[in-house]
């Protein structure tokens, strides 16, 4: 597996205790590089602003490049750099998913992070919506799976009318930015090809492991991707302090490993969305790398701590409401 990655994105800053900071990925790197998976790492190539009005429009990408400081909503700070280290991030993206498309699975280290972002719209942490731009770019059939505990809005206007890109995220429901309903399907063309899975708080590895065995995986087959791409948001676990999702270490690398399987050819991209407890993010990431290379790593944040069936029943009305569309 290849890792895509540049030491810039630790130049982000916001402020000094803003949960997105760069000791994320300082944290990340040193567990791969203990682990013994920090190799094959690839740097970018830079996109150009023609790659981002493919996704964003003009105004969105004249507003990132205004030179002031501006807040683009309470938690997301836009400074003079933040045009260029966005462009960075999803120049990381896009690398990552040419080079997937090779048939050599990815992993992208990107920050910021991207899902948020819509097409007229900052805020979440995120600038430039780092997947739409790679998933546009790479001009195919894509399925894009949102595993972030909060749901992937950007992502889903930039492709809520289009039926060549399934988008499906699982998220806490009501979480920010409360978007994200089971009845949120698409519109014109599209319709049917957004899937959203709302779990109550305290939703654990049980609902998880149903949405991927029951909703996930049989509608990937019946769409039939030609690549997939990952919105791998680590935030659903049980240690991340900006949820209230019960996932596993190895919850998280069981759903991966799940999508890695059905992936053609190797033609699967992992994209860092969020995930802000530092050292449960490192491992669930150093979890995904070692599976490709047939190793397991020792989970430290391995206890079941779903609170009662709730996500279950969740996950089973979400399945149910989708029959109209796929088969399962």
């Amino acid at each position: 597996m290849a890792i895509v990655y540049h030491s810039k994105v630790l130049e982000h800053v916001q402020w000094e205790d803003h949960p997105e900071s760069p000791f994320r990925i300082k944290t990340l790197t040193k567990k791969l590089k203990k682990e013994r998976l920090w190799g094959d790492v690839i740097s970018p190539i830079m996109i150009n602003d023609e790659d981002v009005l493919k996704v964003h429009t003009e105004d969105h990408l004249a507003s990132l490049k205004c030179s002031e400081n501006v807040m683009r909503d309470q938690d997301t700070l836009q400074t003079k750099r933040t045009y260029g280290l966005a462009m960075l991030s999803a120049s990381i993206a896009k690398t990552a998913v040419g080079v997937a498309l090779s048939g050599v699975p990815t992993l992208a280290i990107t920050r910021p992070p991207g899902h948020h972002a819509e097409r007229e719209y900052a805020g979440g942490f995120c600038y430039l919506n780092n997947v739409a731009i790679a998933v546009e770019a790479a001009g195919v059939r894509t399925a894009i799976i949102d595993l972030d505990a909060h749901h992937g809005n950007g992502t889903e206007e930039i492709f809520y009318g289009r039926d060549d890109v399934l988008f499906i995220d699982c998220h806490e429901s009501e979480l920010y930015t409360g978007t994200g309903q089971k009845e949120d399907l698409g519109t014109h063309s599209g319709e049917g090809y957004t899937i959203n899975i709302p779990l109550p708080p305290g939703s654990g590895n049980r609902a998880y492991r149903k949405a991927m065995n029951e909703i996930i995986i049989p509608i990937i087959r019946e769409y039939g991707p030609e690549l997939i791409v990952v919105s791998l948001g680590v935030d659903a676990h049980y240690c991340d302090p900006n949820s209230n999702l019960r996932l596993s270490t190895q919850g998280y690398v069981d759903a991966c490993k799940a999508l890695i399987k059905e992936s053609v050819d190797g033609k699967i991209a992992f994209v860092l969305e969020g995930g802000y407890h530092l050292r449960a993010t490192a491992e669930v990431v150093a979890g995904v790398l070692a599976a490709f290379e047939g190793k397991e790593i020792v989970p430290e944040y391995n206890e079941d701590m779903e609170d009662g069936l709730g996500g279950v029943i969740a996950v089973e009305n979400v399945r149910k409401f989708l029959k109209r569309h796929w088969n399962i």
